[in-house]
């Protein structure tokens, strides 16, 4: 356990982007073969959104009291519980380690009355734009169901302009299925959970389309291997 225990340790570094070539290479690879780690990843991914947006939160509301108290009592339990042994961390690195929960908190306090996503349990996945100079940006996480594989999805820097139809594809070679429709808002931002019947190891990559008539434009991708 001390290995997944170091290179746990290591997440926030990883989502933020402040990890050394060759530590991203050692912590993605973990990420294929530890299911624990891949839960505790998708619980910091957010991270660099929330960070952003706390960027255009100056002028937000202050939120209501309860809202504030709970935030604050779930800092206090994250300092009182017991850390697991570690490796010792270069010295920026521990610190951003510290900081990594309570920067959260913060950040969720000062956006909280403007978000309403959910949080989704599942394989995590980043998006990237399928062709340079576009904009766009989004991440889904795929949930194995039942009837095939449910994806949640967030998108960003979208064109705005709600009348624009787009849909995610889940590809394999020589084969492609379907897993809905969704349109962006006026910020060019959606949030939208959609259900394929294509199962996960069906297919190897995830695209997002625009559609105008009988032809589609990729916008965004990503590689599930």
């Amino acid at each position: 356990m001390s290995g997944c225990d170091d290179l746990r340790a290591e997440l926030g570094g990883y989502v933020l982007g402040a990890l050394e070539p060759a530590e991203a290479d050692a912590v993605r690879e973990h990420l294929t073969r530890c299911a624990d780690c891949v839960r505790e990843h998708a619980r910091l991914a957010e991270l660099p959104e929330l960070l952003s947006l706390a960027e255009h939160a100056e002028g937000a509301p202050a939120p209501p009291p309860a809202v504030e108290e709970r935030v604050l009592d779930a800092v206090a339990r994250e300092r009182a519980r017991p850390a697991p042994r570690r490796r010792r961390l270069p010295r920026p690195r521990l610190i951003l380690a510290m900081a990594l929960p309570a920067a959260a908190a913060i950040v969720a306090l000062a956006i909280v009355l403007s978000r309403d996503e959910p949080a989704a349990p599942g394989y995590p996945v980043a998006l990237r734009p399928a062709a340079a100079g576009v904009p766009a940006a989004g991440r889904a996480e795929l949930e194995s169901v039942a009837g095939g594989t449910t994806v949640h999805l967030w998108v960003r820097d979208l064109p705005p302009d709600p009348s624009v139809v787009y849909e995610v594809r889940c590809d394999a070679p020589g084969w492609s299925a379907s897993a809905g429709t969704f349109r962006a808002d006026t910020r060019g931002r959606a949030y939208v959970v959609l259900t394929t019947a294509a199962r996960r190891g069906e297919y190897d990559a995830i695209r997002v389309v625009r559609r105008g008539g009988s032809s589609t434009t990729d916008v965004l991708t990503a590689s599930l291997n």
